[in-house]
């Protein structure tokens, strides 16, 4: 059987715009397609897989179009949803016979739409339903739903076979690699948990060298790490970054690395020292806000014991740049939070760094608690949808929308000015203090980079303009004083900064005019007022339900009152987050409500440990009838207390 595998992209994306306009980069988007070059590679070989990426090849109506596939599968994401139902639709329309199959994790707004043209929906991790939905198709019997029942043992995962994308690969400034899927953290504005989980899971080490190892052969010179959290296991990143170091230094010219990690690594010299001799030039880390209140608004409870400014600098004495992700517009941030948070970027020395407003995205506990209080907006309007990561989806608390975007506007217009950049950046050169064991490559490695710095060169001598040739030189020299093993830090840095400054600039013009609009057309911002019931079908499994969450959560309690308050708000975070797509209790949603409830108990304090044995074992008769009552008063009714 002939499969395509289509990662959807357009060619009005900003970062992929940005990124062609600097043109020593040679790069057409930022990160390979990791998804479908997972999902390939848990592909039987009796199948011949194509991949094509919309970003990299251009749209693919044309090859829809041809007809030349069996299968087509599309990796959602949800800034992609629009786009990935019309790649559906040309499908069809090409070939009704055909199979369309999407997964990814944009699938969960297809509840909200008409997904007339997919045959086959994919939820969660893949490589449990992918061979079972291919064997089914071969027995000529499937289902329309596969939904995975468990959390997929990583140790089994196959490498993604970027060997089908090996053309493609210097169209991205990174390839990735997955080491471990999941968080301990729960942050209101992120998912992940019920995606993968709470507990980090991991490949061996084996398995990831042996990716690197294969990327390395097909000349990428950067690596994502596509982890949720790096250091969610520190002992496991620590094992593996030993061994890391090891085989980077036994390329020809080592590789660089980036990840996703959180602030808590700052206190742990061991672990800084081996990200800087592997080669990390950026870690990314949610700062999210400089306001205590705010960072309790987003339980971000992992920022609030540290002083944040302190812990950057620290980490980038290291000679590791911080990609510091900021968010504006939480319940306790008033219009005074825009200066604050240009304060931090200059004290920490913060060299490349995003900041966005506040959004709540579809299905998080934050939209469901914003919706409630009457608070998210209808994003169907044609001047907000496509748009939320400048123009947001909720009704601040503390200023106006109107405030919010001429705030981040001119933020964004006075943060990115060139002189301010120079001078955070000749701070975070003068503060490395540690100089990292990584080889250099001699001879052999300037032969193979002289092209790239000759085009790097030639684009500040001539053609980046007089200002940014004064700036880029002065760093430069600063980082020549210290040493040339800067040179590539340099440039990474820089080039961050071109990218990020001609996205505030793009950014700002957007929030500038929107704001005008919803000054003059203050009508046309509609609440999304719709009700949020409790699920019949979650009604009519209430039994299995309720007992089974009482199970999980008995055992922390002795006093009734406090237990059936935790099942109850458990309870109203599984209906909010899967009673539209909620069928029967099954091993799936079961693995789902043990979620929920380690979830509220993880967000409260809970002091009732040692005195279960007064709780029975089962509930007590009337227990799911008074339960179902509450939850429905919670749920219809909660708004009013807002």
């Amino acid at each position: 059987m002939k499969i395509l595998l289509i990662s959807p992209g357009t060619a009005e994306d900003i970062d992929g715009k940005i990124t062609r306009e600097i043109p020593y980069l040679y790069a057409k988007t930022l990160f390979a397609p990791h998804a479908v070059a997972a999902v390939a590679a848990l592909t039987p070989p009796e199948h011949h897989v194509d991949i094509h990426d919309e970003y990299a090849r251009g749209p693919a109506d044309t090859v829809l179009q041809k007809n030349a596939y069996d299968i087509i599968g599309i990796s959602i994401t949800s800034n992609q949803l629009k786009r990935s139902l019309h790649l559906a639709s040309v499908a069809k329309k090409s070939n009704p016979g055909i199979l369309v199959v999407v997964g990814g994790i944009g699938v969960e707004h297809l509840v909200s739409k008409n997904p007339e043209d997919i045959d086959v929906v994919f939820h969660g991790e893949a490589e449990e339903t992918w061979p079972v939905f291919l064997e089914d198709l071969k027995a000529g019997k499937w289902l329309t739903v596969y939904k995975h029942h468990s959390k997929p043992d990583m140790t089994l995962t196959p490498a993604p076979r970027w060997e089908l994308m090996k053309n493609d690969l210097p169209s991205y400034t990174a390839a990735l690699v997955q080491t471990t899927r999941g968080c301990p953290f729960d942050c209101s504005f992120c998912d992940v948990i019920y995606t993968y989980g709470r507990k980090p899971r991991s490949k061996t080490i084996p398995q990831v060298l042996e990716e690197v190892r294969k990327l390395s052969a097909l000349n990428t010179g950067m690596i994502f790490i596509a982890d949720d959290n790096f250091a969610g296991d520190k002992k496991y990143a620590k094992a593996l970054l030993r061994e890391l170091i090891t085989l980077n230094n036994s390329f020809t010219i080592p590789i660089g690395f980036l990840t996703q990690i959180d602030i808590t690594i700052a206190a742990d010299e061991e672990l800084l020292t081996l990200l800087a001799d592997c080669n990390f030039q950026a870690v990314m880390i949610g700062i999210e806000s400089v306001n205590e209140a705010s960072l309790r608004d987003m339980n971000k409870q992992q920022n609030l014991r540290i002083s944040v400014s302190e812990a950057v600098r620290k980490i980038q004495s290291y000679g590791i740049v911080v990609l510091a992700h900021m968010i504006i517009g939480a319940d306790s941030d008033d219009t005074t939070v825009f200066k604050k948070t240009a304060d931090f970027i200059a004290e920490a020395n913060i060299v490349h760094h995003l900041c966005h407003p506040l959004a709540a995205p579809y299905g998080t506990k934050m939209w469901y608690d914003l919706k409630r209080s009457g608070r998210i907006i209808l994003t169907e309007n044609e001047e907000i949808k496509d748009k939320l990561d400048i123009v947001t989806n909720i009704i601040p608390k503390l200023m106006t929308r109107v405030e919010l975007f001429e705030g981040l506007a001119d933020y964004w217009e006075d943060i990115y000015d060139l002189e301010k950049f120079r001078q955070r950046a000749l701070s975070f050169i003068r503060e490395i203090k540690y100089k990292p064991e990584i080889k250099t490559g001699g001879l052999a490695a300037l032969r193979l980079q002289r092209r790239t710095l000759w085009r790097v060169f030639t684009f500040f001598m001539f053609d980046a303009g007089k200002a940014h040739r004064k700036a880029f030189f002065s760093v430069l020299f600063a980082a020549g004083k210290k040493g040339m093993y800067l040179l590539p830090k340099i440039i990474y840095i820089y080039s961050c900064y071109l990218v990020d400054s001609k996205r505030s600039l793009h950014d700002a013009g957007v929030a500038h005019k929107h704001a005008s609009w919803e000054r003059e057309n203050a009508d046309k911002i509609l609440v999304d007022m719709a009700e949020i019931p409790v699920s019949e079908k979650i009604r009519e499994e209430a039994s299995p339900l309720f007992i089974s969450a009482y199970g999980h959560i008995r055992a922390k309690f002795h006093k009734k009152e406090s237990l059936y308050a935790a099942l109850i708000k458990a309870m109203v975070d599984f209906n909010d987050r899967f009673g539209k797509t909620f069928e029967k209790f099954d091993e799936f949603q079961e693995e789902h409500l043990r979620n929920c409830c380690e979830r509220i108990l993880a967000s409260m304090d809970v002091n009732e440990t040692d005195n279960s044995a007064d709780l029975p074992l089962a509930p007590p008769p009337g227990f799911v009838r008074e339960i179902l009552d509450a939850l429905d008063n919670a749920v219809r009714y909660r708004n009013m207390n807002n």
